[in-house]
């Protein structure tokens, strides 16, 4: 396939003279190109076709985004990564101005990948302004803005006739009043106007208040959506008169979009994920020449969000119908038995019987991945807990098909059926959870969009009514005054795998992989002190905190949440660049 890097940027290529070359002339130097690409609002698989194209073949990827992104795969061995931000290699625009004219004159393929698209409060005018003052060929990539897919991933259509034909996104970045802001807040009072308010979670409070001022109605419906179009997205829905204090309750934290207007309180047909389409879960960068000196956050930097949802709540995390996939799952490169972990036997214990997904995304690149069952969930030993928290409760909150089948099998064990149930609302977390309880013959009440934080349910869908619910692993519906929270299922150990133990002993098992602390520490249990030979890689600081009380070494921390992160922390240790597997 042509490698479609002529962009029409620049004037025709000279013909070939009778050696081959350019020009007829002799070899003229490479001339370097800047691409200025969106790397979209979040979600990998919303990246261009186009831009995963120019990734695949730059010599330089300037991006924006954190050091573990997934996008970054797309990049070929060998590539300079070059990081913008305060903990990056570069911090001022006039650095990275200077970077991309730098390396182009050079003769490089330049990719600058900004998030969301290059041109929309992206700065991305100010590089092309100085790439082509400095006669650097320079061309844009467009792309997936969070303004745009952030509403739509929470089911907000951002225009729909008879409520809003107009919209207006706006920058949040300085408070309304500010002498450096060129937003005319006045102008936006128009009822049925939706305004995109971009990095303002820092100024709600002020912009709720200028809106006021403006005319807009104390109800006018406001939606913040957090981290859109990642497996950790969540939704705040309020009016602007409570969405200062609605925010500081429910932590709203950036990156977020605000949706101000009639619109926010849709909830249409919603976005989801898709899977991570790249070529490599092992991205081979070289450094740049300039990288600031290792220590100051170079190997060991982890975002703030990751303590936030390092774990996996002791789930395994595999497709039961309850539609909490994992949704940046890494398939395979073509030929798994080409991938960065051939030939690596990876040790995956889990927690649940039914297959999970880190140890398909571990064989799609090349891994040949050992499950083993550690420990399952059971029933508590009664009922008591359940019956004693039901009198006076208003709703039973259930997470998904495992805890609707706990009560029913409590209930019976106590001599009752669902009919202990009458008078609640049945609040279903998860598909799964509503399938269930239907299939029961029981009404049920949706109470969000499964929206996860952590792998917890997160609620952004009051349940009205509601005062009083009885919760097991589930969050409770937003309004919901009192929550009595009661343990429906206990963790049983699971019996010593024979082929695992002996593996282990005779050091066939490279590798050992943790997605939750629950894991981390049964494995312990189970099988005594693992061999000093064995690498371990860890999902989050939970995982790994049982890593240390059980004795275990652990060598990589998965820099990202999600069973992505986890599988490319194990290619990245396993398999470093520039070898296809175990030493």
């Amino acid at each position: 396939m042509a490698s479609g890097w002529g962009d029409g940027a620049g004037p025709p290529s000279r013909p070939r003279g009778a050696d081959g070359r350019r020009g007829g002339n002799g070899a003229s130097p490479r001339r370097g190109h800047v691409w200025l690409v969106g790397a979209g609002p979040g979600d990998p698989g919303l990246i261009t076709v186009r831009g995963a194209e120019l990734l695949a073949g730059a010599d330089v990827v300037v991006t924006d985004l954190a050091v573990d992104a997934a996008l970054h795969a797309y990049a070929r061995s060998g590539a300079e990564l070059v990081r913008v931000g305060p903990d990056g290699d570069l911090r001022g625009q006039d650095e990275v101005n200077a970077l991309l004219v730098d390396r182009a004159l050079a003769g490089a393929r330049v990719v600058r990948l900004k998030g969301g698209d290059p041109y929309l409060l992206g700065r991305g005018g100010e590089e092309s302004e100085a790439c082509a003052a400095a006669g650097v060929w320079v061309t844009v990539v467009p792309g997936v803005s969070s303004a745009l897919a952030g509403p739509a991933f929470a089911g907000i259509p951002v225009t729909h006739r008879g409520l809003a034909q107009d919209v207006a996104i706006i920058s949040g970045h300085l408070p309304p009043g500010h002498p450096d802001s060129t937003v005319d807040w006045a102008a936006l009072a128009s009822p049925t106007l939706t305004i995109v308010i971009m990095m303002g979670i820092a100024h709600l409070v002020g912009i709720a208040d200028a809106l006021l001022a403006a005319g807009r109605e104390p109800g006018t419906p406001v939606a913040v959506v957090e981290r859109a179009t990642t497996p950790t997205q969540r939704v705040l829905r309020t009016t602007l008169e409570s969405l200062g204090a609605d925010a500081v309750e429910t932590g709203v934290r950036s990156p977020a979009v605000i949706v101000v207007g009639d619109v926010a309180a849709r909830i249409d047909a919603r976005g989801a994920a898709s899977p991570h389409r790249s070529p490599s879960a092992r991205p081979g960068f070289a450094r740049p020449a300039s990288s600031r000196p290792a220590g100051r956050g170079e190997g060991t930097e982890r975002r703030a969000s990751q303590d936030e949802n390092a774990d996996t709540a002791d789930l395994d995390i595999s497709h039961d119908g309850s539609g909490q996939v994992d949704r940046v799952a890494l398939p395979a490169p073509a030929g798994a038995e080409n991938g960065p972990l051939a030939g690596v036997r990876v040790l995956v214990p889990r927690t649940r019987q039914r297959p999970g997904l880190l140890a398909r995304d571990l064989r799609r690149q090349g891994a040949d991945a050992v499950e083993t069952v550690v420990s399952t969930l059971a029933p508590v030993p009664d009922a008591s807990g359940l019956l004693a928290a039901l009198p006076g409760a208003d709703a039973l909150v259930l997470a998904d098909a495992d805890e609707v089948t706990t009560v029913v099998t409590l209930l019976r064990g106590a001599g009752q059926d669902v009919r202990a149930l009458a008078g609640l609302t049945l609040v279903s977390a998860s598909d799964s959870a509503a399938v269930a309880l239907e299939s029961l013959g029981l009404a049920t009440v949706r109470s969000s969009a499964e929206v996860r934080v952590a792998h917890v349910v997160v609620t952004e869908i009051p349940v009205t009514g509601l005062k009083v619910a009885v919760c097991a692993s589930a969050a409770p519906p937003m309004g919901v005054r009192t929550v009595r929270r009661i343990t429906l299922q206990t963790d049983i150990p699971a019996e010593p795998d024979p082929s695992v133990a002996a593996d282990l002993r005779r050091g066939a098992l490279h590798a050992v992989a943790f997605a939750s602390s629950t894991a981390a520490r049964r494995t312990a249990e189970l099988y005594g002190p693992l061999p000093p030979g064995l690498l371990v890689v860890a999902m989050g600081r939970r995982t790994v905190l049982a890593c240390e009380e059980t004795g275990i070494r652990v060598d990589a921390v998965a820099n990202e949440p999600g069973i992505a992160g986890l599988v490319t922390a194990v290619c990245g240790l396993v398999a470093p660049p520039g070898t296809g597997g175990p030493a």
